[in-house]
């Protein structure tokens, strides 16, 4: 794993950008990984780590070609190759950010942002400029311009901000602004639930402040995308090991059209629940 770490620390400015960019991993940890000083690294952060830096054990959580996954493969890459930008609305738990989090892993100049309801305008800019391996400006304004910059320095950039329906007026305003600078250059995906789109259509609505702008950038439409099919649910059943047809039935049943829910079912049944120990085990002898 200090392998794929160093690899992931390679796309950032500095290390401390790296460590900055990964959620509940501290600069002092990432140090101990790449100085190879792992005694005191749990099998939880190991497991943590390697997941966001590219790690796998053989054993990693497969892609299925759901509905979902293939519908929102097709939107990232014609965002990302023809500048568009795009409102998409999912129901939860169909598998939009386990998508979004992969195309942002395996497609260069492809920038992901986890929205926050904590979030203001400051540290969305903060959050998008560490996915860059950007340090922060001493201002919104200047980090903002050292961001408009990086990105003009490329072609075929996508930005991807999930759970969007997460986000404050005043910064899915300011997301609005950065795209009016990068039209033409750089596609946009705004993904979250039906929130979203009722919201961003009753703004326009009631002629709030910024609205129609972001509805003019998407289209004036949402793409929408509604339950998880049991269709969808068995093909990530078989594509994760699990093939006994009962089983796959069980799961379809009980995980209330939910990923996360049939996920879990399907940890338990095919033996990925001990995932974090084998993954440290075998993270561990790459190491030595």
């Amino acid at each position: 794993m200090r392998e794929a770490l160093i690899r992931y620390m390679s796309g950032f400015a500095t290390q401390r950008a790296a460590a900055r960019s990964l959620q509940g991993v501290s600069a002092i940890m990432v140090s101990q990984v790449k100085n190879k000083h792992w005694n005191h690294i749990s099998d939880t952060q190991w497991q943590n780590i390697a997941k966001q830096v590219g790690f796998y054990a053989g054993n990693e959580w497969q892609q299925a070609d759901t509905s979902a996954y293939l519908l929102l493969r097709i939107i990232f890459n014609d965002a990302q190759y023809n500048a568009m930008a795009y409102g998409v609305a999912m129901a939860t738990g169909i598998g939009k950010t386990f998508t979004a989090q992969r195309y942002a892993r395996e497609n260069d100049y492809t920038h992901y942002i986890a929205c926050t309801v904590e979030m203001n305008r400051k540290t969305f800019m903060v959050a998008l400029a560490e996915s860059m391996g950007l340090e922060k400006g001493n201002s919104v304004e200047e980090t903002m311009a050292l961001i408009i910059a990086k990105l003009k320095e490329n072609d075929d950039l996508l930005l991807v901000l999930d759970d969007a329906h997460k986000l404050k007026d005043r910064v899915l305003q300011f997301a609005a602004t950065l795209y009016r600078h990068l039209a033409g250059r750089c596609g946009i995906v705004m993904l979250g639930n039906d929130e979203l789109r009722m919201r961003i259509v009753e703004g326009v609505r009631l002629n709030k402040e910024g609205y129609e702008e972001i509805y003019k950038n998407i289209g004036r439409r949402f793409i929408t995308l509604g339950r998880l099919s049991d269709k969808d649910v068995a093909l990530v059943c078989r594509a994760n090991g699990l093939k006994d047809e009962g089983s796959i039935s069980c799961i379809t049943d009980a995980c209330g059209s939910n990923l996360l829910a049939a996920t879990e079912m399907i940890q338990e049944l095919s033996g990925k629940k001990n995932s974090n120990k084998i993954i440290n085990e075998q993270s561990k002898t790459a190491l030595l």
